[in-house]
């Protein structure tokens, strides 16, 4: 039985056609699935208040907010502006991290000298610190603080200084953000 050249040439054509077809249509409808489980788990290192926290002051387990003061010509010193809580039955590691401050570059900056974080321990020694200071409109930081070890049910503080120059004005203020990393 012969086969027509004109019908053959067709059906190769039909056959190739459908060869990639196939192909093509495998390759497009191709997915991965994934399933994520989250739970809350517990914050076991905590803010706490301390001696120097403003009484106006909010502070939760995984939150604080400060409103500090800084005076002209003057250093204050918040020896425990707030504390650090390990509730855990064993050791966390820690460290302090620069976020952000405002205002940067404008000319408010220059009512401020210096702000100055520590990471003080249980025994009163600077573990670690994140320094602020100015240079005409602009805040230089420190880079974020290397990690340490809180030891289990201890209370650490963070003790924060600050400075403005003689001519600074009053009611100029700034926001500095940081954060206090914890090591799961």
């Amino acid at each position: 039985m012969k086969m027509n050249y004109k019908k053959s040439m067709k059906f190769i054509l039909l056959l190739i056609t459908s060869l990639i077809i196939a192909s093509a249509s495998a390759t497009v409808y191709y997915s991965l699935s994934m399933q994520t489980t989250i739970t809350v788990g517990a914050t076991w290192v905590k803010f706490i208040r301390a001696d120097d926290t403003p009484t106006a002051a909010t502070v939760e387990d995984s939150y604080c907010s400060l409103s500090l003061s800084s005076l002209p010509n003057s250093t204050i010193i918040y020896e425990k502006a707030v504390g650090l809580n390990n509730t855990y039955n064993g050791t966390r590691t820690i460290r302090l991290r620069h976020v952000s401050v405002t205002p940067n570059g404008t000319a408010p900056v220059s009512n401020f000298t210096h702000v100055k974080f520590y990471l003080i321990n249980a025994a009163g020694t600077v573990q670690f610190s994140l320094n602020y200071t100015t240079s005409g409109d602009n805040w230089s930081t420190t880079a974020t603080s290397g990690w340490v070890t809180i030891p289990a049910l201890t209370i650490w503080y963070i003790k924060v200084e600050t400075l403005s120059p003689a001519g600074a004005t009053a009611n100029t203020p700034c926001t500095i953000t940081i954060a206090v990393d914890v090591q799961q």
